[in-house]
């Protein structure tokens, strides 16, 4: 009977122990809690973030999901807590936002501000005119912000971008779609528009699609206040992939 109890104290005693140390483990795992606002739909936002600390540097972007009231970033990177991160946030029919954080303490919050964002009009126009008639095809349009780097404070890796919309053009390859009015953000730094024919059901892309009446910018549509009347995009198959467009900065720069 002795016996007994003793095994059962030992392994009780044993169980509590882990179960301590793992909740003083999770405890002390440093994280960031973005908040959203309670009218954005949490799996529209797209969230990008470099941390530096004793790792060197490291970043990536947050999985999005329904029915969220905040999203959280995990501050550490091998067990070696960050010391500062810095967060590019869009949110549908905002600006884009810039956090700074400085690690202060274990856990840190923000809320990601909203502040209202207006939209301009774009009709466009496909050529050759048979590209736009490939079957099953639908043009995706992303912000590319050549910004990033200098912001993240990193010389290379990934430039992050934001998908904006899929629309698809009809039997011409005319199109329309609003776009974020992001030239009253032109203080942000260099950045595009870039538009891309996509297959709809692989995801392929078949052709970067190159403004040819409009001011471009590292060959995507420059951003402008009003795009009249109409914009004419030259369909180029020969590229199949666009430069840098990842949905996310994913750069490792640990030590």
């Amino acid at each position: 009977m002795r016996l007994i109890f003793a095994v059962s104290f030992a392994l009780f005693v044993g169980m509590t122990t882990a179960v301590g140390a793992q909740e003083k483990s999770q405890q002390k795992s440093p994280n960031i809690m973005l908040y959203l606002p309670s009218d954005i739909e949490s799996k529209t936002v797209q969230i990008n973030y470099f941390m530096s600390g004793p790792f060197g540097g490291y970043g990536g972007y947050v999985t999005t999901e329904k029915d969220r009231v905040s999203y959280d970033i995990p501050a550490s990177v091998d067990g070696k807590s960050a010391e500062a991160v810095k967060i590019i946030a869009y949110l549908p029919g905002c600006e884009i936002s810039k956090l700074e954080i400085i690690m202060q303490s274990a856990s840190e919050s923000r809320t990601l501000p909203c502040k209202a964002l207006g939209r301009v009009p774009l009709h466009g126009r496909i050529f050759p005119v048979h590209v736009g008639q490939i079957p099953g095809i639908e043009v995706e349009i992303r912000y590319q912000a050549d910004w990033d780097h200098q912001f993240f404070g990193i010389m290379d890796g990934m430039v992050t971008t934001i998908h904006l919309a899929m629309v698809i053009p009809d039997e011409v390859g005319r199109f329309e779609v609003e776009l974020p009015d992001f030239f009253k953000q032109a203080d942000l730094g260099r950045v595009s528009f870039q538009f891309m024919l996509r297959n709809k059901v692989s995801g392929n892309i078949i052709a970067m699609l190159k403004p040819e009446n409009m001011p471009r910018s590292i060959n995507g549509l420059a951003i402008r206040s009003s795009y009249a009347p109409f914009v004419l995009f030259s369909a180029d198959t020969s590229i199949s992939t666009p430069p840098s467009t990842d949905s996310g900065v994913v750069e490792d720069m640990r030590n």
